[in-house]
């Protein structure tokens, strides 16, 4: 292939390759910001169990305090079963965040699908281009010979 007819093939693709290039980064911001989301919801779901957990842990000791009677068994009872109907937060709270980072891993992985797709075909069409450009050498650009062809023409000589 010609120099020029080169040179004028990659000026005429540039713009094709910028723009592809600028949609990868842009996925790869996208898949990072998706990621990131993923890292805060779990140390949501981490503080919120730590919370839940120190609740708990209180209103259990309400409750021996109040079996060794510092404060009246009712009044101790009545605080301790509210502590505990609070932390049921935790568990609407749990499920929110793991419908949330179910759903994010769900959309990169279907991100991360179309870029594997979209770089396979790429390499294809790479591939394809190279083969088309390929010399194929002193004769007509055909295609490649038939070695049943070319076995016959020398056996008849």
């Amino acid at each position: 292939m010609p120099r020029r007819t080169e040179n004028a093939s990659k000026r005429r693709l540039a713009p094709e390759f910028g723009e592809r290039r600028r949609k990868s980064q842009s996925l790869n911001a996208e898949i990072a910001l998706l990621v990131k989301a993923l890292h805060e919801l779990a140390a949501i779901r981490s503080t919120a169990e730590q919370a839940a957990g120190r609740i708990l842990a209180s209103a259990e000791g309400l409750m021996v305090d109040a079996a060794t009677g510092v404060a009246t068994r009712a009044e101790t009872e009545k605080m301790a079963i509210a502590i505990m109907t609070a932390c049921g937060f935790h568990d609407l709270v749990g499920q929110r965040a793991t419908k949330i980072a179910e759903t994010l891993d769900q959309i990169i992985g279907a991100r991360l699908k179309r870029v594997d797709r979209s770089r396979k075909k790429a390499g294809a069409e790479r591939q394809k281009r190279k083969a088309a450009l390929m010399l194929t050498g002193p004769g007509l650009p055909t295609g490649s010979p038939d070695q049943a062809r070319i076995d016959a023409l020398f056996a008849d000589a």
